[in-house]
């Protein structure tokens, strides 16, 4: 019983230890705005930048794949097939093994289609005879439109037949999109494994400080058989401090700047007649991200204290 005692006091002891010292660090932080809101700050930055990259390449990495949905072979029929003929080709455009699906659109259905959104419904009342062929719309599976030679080979394939007057497959420009997103990919990466050495280094530099600022008053704690590590004790919870609050503030910071990104986004959207609403970090990836600058932050303490084990 009296050792069940003896080590619940010294539990509570040693909590209400770590307690003082958590706050102690934390008033010390107050005590010097300018340089913690200057370390803040540029530990907000660097985590900030590559955070931006990232969710932009996701948000590029989600539009392209369901870019990848819609690419589509569109086969512009000849005028002078007969509705058997047609329907013999569609149906053998159908059974192609890297063929997904195949959607007939008649001259008729076109000529609708085409007078509504062209707004020329009058005049075309008056044509002769539908200038409009009709048109087979064909999705390749999605190994053809990762595979850009692939598509272009099914293409040439379906044009060859004589039953194809034109056929057409723009995929150029979905491949110059997926070039911007592995882009942002790697500037995200780049920037980050930079931009992070610089945290270690803005925390390293400001703990310098600190220590050298306090060199007379560790110099007398240690004379009284202070160890090193219940020296080093309030620097650890400074940068932990440090690496929390410049982690959120860097989650801040980026979700300010996908907001405006997403913002004029918008705007391009709707000149297109399409609304696009940018995804932003998760729950984990944000915690993810604080942790790093907790770690960063900590390692960053240790390095600077190693340089100071013997004051």
């Amino acid at each position: 019983m009296a050792e069940s005692n003896r080590r619940a006091v010294g539990r509570e002891k040693f909590i209400l230890n770590h307690w003082n010292v958590f706050k102690r660090s934390l008033l010390a932080l107050l005590a010097s705005p300018f340089r913690t809101c200057l370390t803040l700050s540029v530990i907000a930055v660097s985590l900030a930048v590559p955070m931006t990259f990232y969710v932009l390449y996701l948000n590029a990495q989600t539009v392209t794949s369901k870019l990848n949905d819609s690419c589509q072979i569109s086969l512009y029929l000849s005028r002078e097939l007969t509705p058997e003929q047609t329907a013999a080709f569609v149906e053998a455009v159908r059974t192609e093994p890297d063929v997904k699906s195949v959607r007939f659109i008649s001259k008729e259905e076109g000529l609708i289609e085409f007078s509504k959104l062209s707004g020329f419904a009058e005049p075309i009342k008056y044509l002769a005879d539908n200038p409009l062929p009709d048109v087979l719309v064909v999705t390749p599976s999605e190994e053809i439109v990762a595979d850009q030679s692939a598509a272009e080979e099914m293409l040439k394939k379906f044009i060859a037949h004589d039953e194809v007057e034109q056929g057409k497959f723009d995929l150029m420009w979905i491949k110059r999109l997926k070039g911007i997103a592995n882009l942002m990919r790697n500037l995200a990466i780049s920037l980050g494994i930079m931009l992070l050495a610089g945290v270690i280094l803005t925390v390293s530099n400001t703990v310098r400080i600190n220590v050298m600022y306090h060199r007379d008053e560790i110099k007398i704690m240690k004379f009284f058989g202070a160890t090193d590590s219940f020296i080093a004790r309030p620097y650890i919870y400074s940068g932990i401090l440090m690496g929390f609050l410049g982690g959120l503030l860097a989650w801040w910071v980026n979700e300010f700047f996908v907001m405006c990104a997403s913002y004029i986004i918008n705007e391009l959207a709707e000149l297109y007649g399409e609304k696009y609403e940018m995804s932003l970090l998760s729950f984990t990836e944000t915690s993810a991200v604080v942790l790093i600058s907790i770690l960063l932050s900590v390692i960053a303490t240790k390095i600077s204290l190693s340089k100071f084990s013997n004051f």
